[in-house]
């Protein structure tokens, strides 16, 4: 805020003293407003360096629960981690044995991924369902290509029109006129030359 501003809050009859006052006031309470906005951020800024190690802390934290655990509840959680990566072995496995199923099929990893399962009998019998149906439409494909072959007339057509009727002779050439003979000499002249 200036003087001018101060004036015009105060009115025409206010005494420079006054307009001083007024200016010292609202300097002060701005001033008093930033002290507490750097106030804040400082304390924002201190909370965040420390919880910028919240992974630090977390993992500390799983330390000393995991050291507080009895016997039973570790054997619990080994029990539930040896059976989340038997499962995930198991994925893996037969996958590679349904990748094997339909080898030269030409089938990508997406759809090999949709028919694996941990069952490793349900995944065979999805693979080899997979697979008879490809082959069968396979050979669909190469019968029909087949019979489709088989009914086309390679024989050429039997014409009834002369195949050299386009072709010029002596004896067409002399038949024409004079101006057909010049433009036919102009325009064909090696064809003219073997008359």
């Amino acid at each position: 805020m200036n003087r001018e501003k101060a004036r015009q809050i105060l009115g025409e009859g206010a005494t420079e003293e006054q307009v001083t006052n007024l200016l010292n006031e609202w300097h002060k309470d701005k001033t008093e407003e930033k002290n507490q906005y750097e106030t804040r951020i400082n304390q924002l800024q201190s909370d965040l360096a420390k919880y910028s190690d919240y992974d630090q802390i977390k993992k500390e934290n799983e330390n000393y629960k995991n050291s507080q655990l009895t016997e039973q509840e570790k054997m619990a959680k080994d029990k539930e981690e040896i059976a989340k990566n038997l499962a995930e072995s198991r994925i893996i496995v037969n996958t590679a044995k349904a990748k094997d199923v339909l080898a030269g099929l030409n089938v990508s990893d997406t759809l090999i991924a949709k028919l694996v399962d941990q069952d490793e009998q349900k995944t065979l019998t999805s693979a080899n369902e997979l697979k008879s149906m490809l082959e069968s439409q396979k050979e669909l494909v190469v019968k029909e290509t087949t019979e489709n072959l088989t009914k086309v007339n390679l024989n050429p057509t039997i014409s009834n029109v002369n195949q050299n009727d386009n072709v010029m002779t002596w004896d067409k050439y002399t038949k024409l006129s004079q101006e057909e003979q010049t433009k036919f000499a102009e325009e064909h002249p090696t064809e003219f030359a073997n008359l």
